[in-house]
C-alpha cells in the first residue's frame, strides 16, 4: 500500500470534514434539482440501496464502478445509493469521485463544489508521475474504509454502450493493492438516453441495476492491473446488455397490451 505524506492526509481529513459540514445544505440542494427542478426520478433505488448497505456492512475495501454517460453520473448515484440522512450522521458512505481537471478548474463556484463533494481531481494531460499521485491516494483511501468512485471507461461513452476495449488500468491498479476488495458495480441509464450529453434529459426517468463482483487474479504487476479492470468492465457490459433486455422486453409487452386492448372479442380470446 502507497504511504501518503501527512500533509496529504491532513489535506483528505479536513476536505472530508469540511464536505461534511457543508452537506445539510449541498445534499439537499443537490436533491432539489435533480428531481424537482429538473423531474428525474431513479428506478431501482430500493435494491440499490440494500445491495450498497450490505456491501458497506461487510467491512470489506470497496470501489463503485460505473458506466458514464453524462457530467453528473456521481451526483445521481450519490442520491440513489443513500438517503441523505445516511450521510449525515456517516459521512463514510458518501463515495470519493474522481473528475477531470478541464471540466472546472475555470469556475470558481465549480471548484469549491467540486472539493466539497469529496474530489480528487486528475489532469488526463499530465504526466505519469501526477496520475500515480492520484491513484496512491485513492488506493490510500478505500484502504482506510472510505468509499471511492470510479468509470472503468475514464470518461463519457461517446458511443453510448459500453465500451470493453476502452477501459483504463487505474481501476485495476487500485484493486490489486488491496486484501479481498469488492466491486459495487452500477449501471445508470435514462430511457431516453441514446448517448453521451452533459445531463440527463429532463424529466427521464434513470434506470439503475446493481451487482457486487469479488475480482481475483493470478497475475502480478500491470498484467494483474489489466486483468482486474477487464473483469469490472466485462460485469458492467453483461449488466447493460441485461437492462437492454429488459427495456425491450418491457416495451414489447406494452405494444401487446395495447393491441389487445383495442381489439374485438375474438382477438381477445386469441390472445
Amino acid at each position: 500500500m502507497p504511504a501518503l505524506k501527512w500533509r496529504d492526509r491532513l489535506a483528505l481529513e479536513v476536505q472530508s470534514l469540511l464536505g461534511w459540514a457543508a452537506f445539510a445544505i449541498v445534499g439537499p440542494s443537490a436533491v432539489f434539482t435533480m428531481r424537482v427542478a429538473r423531474g428525474n426520478r431513479v428506478e431501482g433505488i430500493a435494491e440499490a440501496r440494500r445491495v450498497y448497505r450490505e456491501a458497506l456492512a461487510s467491512g470489506r475495501p470497496t470501489l463503485v464502478c460505473a458506466n458514464h454517460l453524462t457530467m453528473v453520473d456521481s451526483a445521481f448515484l450519490h442520491h440513489a445509493l443513500a438517503p441523505l440522512g445516511d450521510y449525515l450522521r456517516d459521512f463514510h458512505r458518501f463515495s470519493w469521485n474522481v473528475p477531470a481537471t478541464e471540466h472546472f478548474t475555470k469556475n470558481l463556484f465549480l471548484r469549491v463544489l467540486v472539493y466539497l463533494a469529496k474530489c480528487v481531481p486528475i489532469d488526463r494531460a499530465g504526466d505519469t508521475e501526477a496520475r500515480k499521485a492520484v491513484l496512491d491516494r485513492l488506493a490510500y483511501l478505500v484502504s482506510r474504509g472510505e468509499i471511492v468512485t470510479l468509470f472503468p471507461e475514464g470518461g463519457r461513452s461517446r458511443t453510448g454502450r459500453v465500451d470493453v476495449d476502452n477501459v483504463t488500468y487505474g481501476v485495476g491498479q487500485i484493486l490489486s493493492t488491496l486484501d479481498r476488495p469488492q466491486v459495487f458495480c452500477a449501471y445508470l441509464r435514462g430511457d431516453r438516453q441514446d448517448s453521451y450529453s452533459t445531463v440527463p434529459a429532463f424529466g427521464d426517468t434513470l434506470r439503475l441495476r446493481v451487482a457486487i463482483l469479488e475480482p481475483t487474479t493470478n497475475e502480478t504487476g500491470l498484467r494483474a492491473a489489466r486483468d482486474l479492470s477487464r473483469q469490472v468492465i466485462a460485469k458492467l457490459k453483461v449488466m447493460e446488455n441485461d437492462l437492454i433486455a429488459e427495456r425491450e422486453a418491457q416495451r414489447v409487452s406494452g405494444d401487446r397490451d395495447e393491441a389487445c386492448f383495442s381489439c374485438d372479442e375474438s382477438t381477445i380470446f386469441v390472445w
